[in-house]
């Protein structure tokens, strides 16, 4: 008994001074976190604390965070400006119509890279990884000059087919399809299925939180894309939001609480839609496709 004590002190202050440090390292990381949440998400209070600003409250120095007066005059005159609701349903509906075609064709492309082996597996799926580094802006001015030789320019086929297919969406599938066990796909196939059954019955059940963490993206890329449809698309009825807040600002001004009025409605599909596939993106399971 007297030499046990001697020998227990060292492991018992070890112990201590682990529960020490566990706690200050979860504070420091808790501390850190929290300071980046605030930095993402001060221009968005600001945003919409402006979008109820007057002009001279929205360009004030020091800054007004809060406005005197909480009225709608800003949203009202974004109504009157631009055709708000078409661009806006424009913008939702070419976005969906991207993204499940993105799903649509990623599906099957990523399912065959992991499960299937046929002349030329590796040099293809080589190739799709490759375009995921290549500049988008590398690719823009021979995009554009096929889309204008199929007569497709400034119309909804110009914005959407280019788009449908998505190099990062097959990536990511490819990773959750490579990890399935084989196992429930073999009975399937031993039943006198296909590979196709196999995909229906098996893999896109099994995989449907990665399908859903994969749309949002997709989602998420088409409805803040600007550039491609400012190029693409010249009447007014087809314009999609993000080009359409752009005509809120002439030569000379910009009306800042009227843009940030039409900046926080178009930011509500985007938190919908997040707010739908929230529980797929911290799914351990895609997290770790991403990383293997």
């Amino acid at each position: 008994m007297t030499n046990s004590k001697p020998q227990n002190l060292p492991v018992t202050h070890e112990k201590a001074r682990k529960t020490v440090k566990a706690p200050l390292n979860q504070y420091l990381i808790v501390f850190v976190l929290s300071l980046g949440a605030l930095m993402i998400f001060l221009p968005f209070l600001w945003m919409i604390f402006t979008s109820f600003k007057t002009p001279t409250e929205a360009y004030a120095w020091p800054p007004v965070w809060l406005p005197k007066e909480w009225n709608l005059k800003n949203f009202q005159q974004l109504f009157d400006t631009i055709p708000f609701l078409k661009m806006f349903v424009n913008s939702v509906w070419t976005s969906v119509a991207i993204a499940s075609l993105n799903i649509l064709t990623a599906a099957p492309a990523a399912y065959a890279f992991a499960r299937l082996r046929f002349p030329g597996n590796d040099l293809f799926f080589s190739s799709h990884l490759l375009s995921m580094i290549v500049p988008w802006q590398v690719t823009l001015i021979p995009t554009f000059l096929m889309v204008k030789q199929f007569g497709w320019y400034d119309s909804y086929a110009a914005l959407i087919i280019p788009s449908i297919s998505n190099a990062f969406t097959v990536f990511l599938l490819f990773q959750f399809f490579r990890n399935l066990p084989k196992s429930l796909e073999e009975s399937i196939l031993v039943d006198g299925g296909t590979w196709f059954t196999a995909l229906w019955h098996i893999g896109i059940p099994a995989s449907r939180g990665a399908i859903a963490a994969a749309w949002l993206f997709a989602f998420l890329g088409n409805w803040q894309n600007f550039l491609w449809p400012l190029i693409v698309l010249q009447s007014q009825d087809k314009m999609v939001l993000p080009v359409g807040l752009l005509s809120l600002q002439n030569q000379f001004s910009v009306n800042v609480p009227v843009l940030m009025a039409g900046a926080t409605l178009a930011s509500l599909p985007t938190i919908i839609a997040y707010l739908f596939v929230q529980r797929y993106l911290t799914d351990s399971a895609i997290t770790s496709g991403i990383k293997g």
